[in-house]
This record gives structure tokens, sequence and C-alpha cells, in this order.
């Protein structure tokens, strides 16, 4: 029997002894918990995350869709559904994506993952290796700079301008590697309603991209979790339907146009590389359960509906926060309206720092995302991102007010030479 009176023993796990025996990809991870930051619990107004509107929230067509599911199709969807995901779900994708791309897909070229992020990841584990090179486009979103620097590949940024992705550098950057004796084995790119700028990828160098990528063998994944928010006129074509659905693997995600807590996404790709995908997973795939009432959603017509009421929502807001900028923060910062997204790149005056910038707007409860956070080695850039899709309407006048007058108070302190 155990002594009672006995001293406690030595913690068994320790910083130190964990270092002895965890992964190389989880030393190369460390420590922090991706997006595990605890609520704040001040009143704020958040222009932090790209989230829906709540309000919006089609609870109703959920409930509507699961009681259809479970009266006609109870037994399917509370079993395992395999790796490839469940089979209506990606029936009723391809044939949307059909519509949408404008190509003839079938169900195997669908994978059903849950959410961008962990198709983002899949594709990962199916292509890199440590010590692959991984372009990304800079500034991106660095939950997939976290993915992909996870697998141990080497990461080089390739910049963008007001239009998107520099392709002329993109192709100086792959000459290099060619005569380097390397290859790139994958381009991260989000062409459409980029994340953190806003910014859409012209067709002009969507086209000369896809020629890069079949010159030099390069895999493209194409992020596509803003695409269908557009507002007055529809984006260029994706890259996936530009190469014929060859040479991109597109992500998608239910996470921006029903609800983040469905953790439903699909990867769109050749049969060939979804197969490569689905036997590196080991999760039993994806709920069968919310993919067969995700897909009775699709099929009668409730998600297009859906869509197209989100982009009068979300025009409104951008509307309302382009206004509320022009008028409380035009003497301290610029920007160029999206077309669509989630997502306004406010660039600052000359002299303001926005990591100041955001630290004096939390100290107003006004929530914002600091520019060096988007780039892989963190460039000191003067922008804050400011996510419009989840702030209550009539939030966003008093919160961009609170974001000028914390501007006022950096730009103040600048040029006395006080420190921020």
């Amino acid at each position: 029997m155990a002594n009672a009176s006995a001293a406690p023993a030595a913690p068994f796990w320790t910083e130190e002894s964990l270092g002895e025996v965890v992964s190389a990809r989880a030393k190369i991870l460390g420590p922090g918990v991706w997006a595990a930051a605890q609520p704040d619990p001040r009143p704020v107004i958040s222009f932090a995350g790209g989230l829906p509107d709540v309000p919006s929230l089609p609870d109703a067509e959920l409930l509507r869709a699961t009681r259809a599911v479970l009266e006609r199709e109870r037994r399917e969807a509370l079993q395992y559904g395999g790796v490839f995901g469940p089979a209506p779900l990606r029936a009723a994708i391809a044939e949307r994506s059909s519509r949408i791309e404008g190509l003839p897909l079938g169900e195997e070229r669908v994978i059903i993952t849950s959410g961008a992020a962990h198709g983002i990841g899949v594709a990962c584990e199916a292509l890199l290796d440590p010590g692959d090179v991984a372009l990304v486009e800079s500034p991106t979103f660095p939950g997939s700079l976290r993915t992909i620097r996870s697998f141990g590949a080497d990461i080089e940024a390739v910049p963008m301008d007001e239009d998107g992705l520099r392709v002329d550098l993109l192709e100086a950057a792959l000459r290099r590697l060619a005569d380097e004796g390397r290859r790139a084995k994958l381009l991260y790119c989000i062409p459409t309603h980029q994340n953190p700028t806003g910014v859409t990828l012209p067709l002009a160098r969507r086209e000369r991209l896809l020629e890069l990528a079949r010159d030099h063998r390069l895999p493209l994944m194409e992020d596509d979790a803003y695409g269908e928010i557009w507002f007055g006129k529809p984006p260029p074509p994706s890259l996936f339907a530009l190469s014929g659905g060859e040479l991109a693997i597109k992500v998608a995600t239910f996470s921006k146009v029903i609800a983040t807590g469905l953790r439903l996404g699909w990867n769109l790709a050749p049969p060939a590389l979804v197969n490569r995908m689905a036997a590196v997973r080991y999760d039993m795939g994806s709920s069968p359960y919310l993919g067969r009432t995700v897909a009775e959603v699709i099929r009668d017509g409730g998600l297009d509906r859906h869509v197209e009421g989100l982009r009068a929502v979300y025009a409104r807001k951008l509307d309302r926060l382009c206004d509320a900028l022009d008028r409380h923060c035009g003497e301290y910062a610029s920007y160029r309206r999206p077309e669509g997204g989630f997502f306004v790149w406010l660039g600052l005056r000359p002299g303001l720092s926005a990591l100041k910038a955001q630290r004096a707007a939390n100290e107003k409860a006004v929530i914002v995302g600091a520019g060096p956070h988007f780039f892989a080695g963190g460039e000191a850039t003067q922008h804050l991102r400011l996510a419009f899709s989840y702030t209550p309407v009539e939030e966003i006048e008093e919160g961009v007010h609170r974001l000028g007058e914390a501007l006022a108070e950096v730009a103040a302190r600048s040029a006395n030479g006080q420190p921020a």
C-alpha cells in the first residue's frame, strides 16, 4: 500500500522530458497552441476574425435538413462514412462545383475534410517532405504558414502588389531554384478575395501563373475560402477551373458560407491525388451525419439562396466600414475597397507602427489584426487587417471611431518622439 505521507514525486512530464520524446513535427510547432486564446472578458468590438455574421447563421435551414436526414437516412448517417467523406455530400459538391467551375466533375474529384485548415493539412501530408521548398504568396494567412512549416518545408515568400501575386517574381524564384538544382513542391495562394489583403488576382495573372505551373511542374494549392462572397460581379474563374481541374488543388470550406461550427470542407483535385490525400488520413473520415445534412441543404437549393443573401449582408457591412474609415481614419490610413471576402487591408501613413496602433486600439476595446503577423518573416509592414464580417453592423461605426482615436494618439506620440 502506498505511503500517503510520502513526498509527492517530481512531475513525470516536463518541457525538458517532453523534448526528449516528442516528434520532429511537434518540435517545429513548439508548445504554443494555435488559435487557443481565451475570449476577451471585456465588451469589445472585434474586427479580428474572419467569422460569419451571427444573425445570418442558417439554423432553421440546418434544423429542417437534420430532421429530413434522420427520418430518411438515420442508419447511414450515424455510422462511419470512410476517409473520402460521405458519398451524398461528395456527389452534391461535385454537381454544384460542375456548375460553378464550368467543368464536368464527378465525386472521384472530391474529398471531404474537417474545414479548409484540414484540407490544407491533408494536401501537405500528401505532397511535402522535410526540406522541400514551398512557395507562398506574401502576406498570407498565418494558420496556413504554420501548417506548411510544420511538415519541415522550407518556405519561400513571393511578394504581392495591389493586384495580387507578383507572377514575374514567382518566375524569377522558379528559375533560381532550377539553377540551384532544386524545385518547388508547392505554391500556396489565395487568388480570390485574398486573406489578409482582400485583393483578387486578375485573369491575365492567373493564366500566366498556370503557364509557369505547367512549365515547372509546380502543384498549386488554391485556398478558396471566400470565393463565393463577392459583391457586384463574380471573380475570374478559379485556377482549378482554368487548368481544367488538373494543376490546382482547390481547398474550400462551408465555414464561411454556412457556419464554422460544422467543421466541414472539401478539396477538389485530380482523382489520383484525391486517392493519395485519402490514403494519408487517419481519422475515419468526416461526420456522415453532418455531411448528409449539408448535402440536403445543397440539394434543395438552400445553400445557393443562403449565399446570395450573405452577399447582400456583407456588402452592407463593407459599405458601413468604408464610410466610417473615410470619416474617422482618412488622415492616418488608406485602403483599396475589396470586391468580396471578409477583409479590408488598411495601410497606415508613413511613420505609424501597425503594432503600436493595434495595442492602442486594444486599449480602447477594439480588436484588429496587425500586418506583421501575416508575413512568414514578420516583416515590419505598416498595415492593419480589419475583418468586417462578424462585427454587428450597428457597432462598425463606433469601432472605427475608436480606431481613429487610437491612430491619432499613436501619431501624436510619434510626432513628439514619445514611446508608444
